[in-house]
This record gives structure tokens, sequence and C-alpha cells, in this order.
């Protein structure tokens, strides 16, 4: 495996400030040692991953306006999920969707609570 150097898209930043707000602790660009991943948000202690799902993470739309996540993005979260991740992930439609920094900050609560129960 080579390493790289992560470089954080907009988007990524957008949510992990988002994040910060309301659940400090999470880890950027975390590297998952099992699978060799680097999870885009993760905190390691509970095993939670957020992973900020850009356009090249999906297929084009469907004829219904559907994207369905592609091929590498289905097995990173199945890998991560046998290493026992749960991986919530924010698509860019939906983050895009958002307009205030509470509407995105109430977003990732919704997303992340009901992990930490």
């Amino acid at each position: 495996m080579i390493a790289t150097i992560a470089r954080p898209s907009g988007l990524q930043r957008s949510v992990a400030t988002a994040l910060a707000a309301i659940r400090p602790g999470f880890e950027e660009e975390h590297l998952e040692p099992r699978t060799g991943y680097s999870l885009d948000l993760a905190l390691p202690s509970s095993r939670i991953a957020i992973e900020v799902d850009g356009p090249f993470h999906f297929l084009l739309p469907d004829g219904r306006g559907v994207r369905k996540p592609n091929g590498p993005t289905l097995l990173k979260r199945r890998l991560l999920a046998a290493a026992g991740w749960r991986v919530i992930s924010v698509p860019f439609y939906e983050w895009d969707g958002l307009a205030t920094a509470s509407e995105r900050q109430a977003y990732l609560q919704r997303a992340v609570a009901p992990l930490l129960v």
C-alpha cells in the first residue's frame, strides 16, 4: 500500500465543521488499519465512521432521479462494516440541500445520535 497525503474536499471540511459544533472528538482522515481505508470522519472509540460522499461515489441518477452508490463505495462500506464500523453516509446532494448551519447540525445530530446510545 502506498501512503498518500489526504486532501479533504470543501464538502468534507463543511461536514467536519458542522460536526465539531455538535459532537467534538471525531478525527479527520482516520486510517483504519484492518482495511487500509482512510475514513473521512471517525470516532474510533465508538467505531462510528462518517463518509462524505461526493458525486464520484454515485452512479448517474436512474429514470426516477435516484442516485445509487457505485461499486467502490459499496465495497468500502461492506469492508468497514465487517471490521466493526458503523458507517454513516452524507451524500453531497442531501448536504447541499441544507441551507443553514443549524440545518446541517440537525442533520448530523439525527444521523449520529442513535449510534451513540
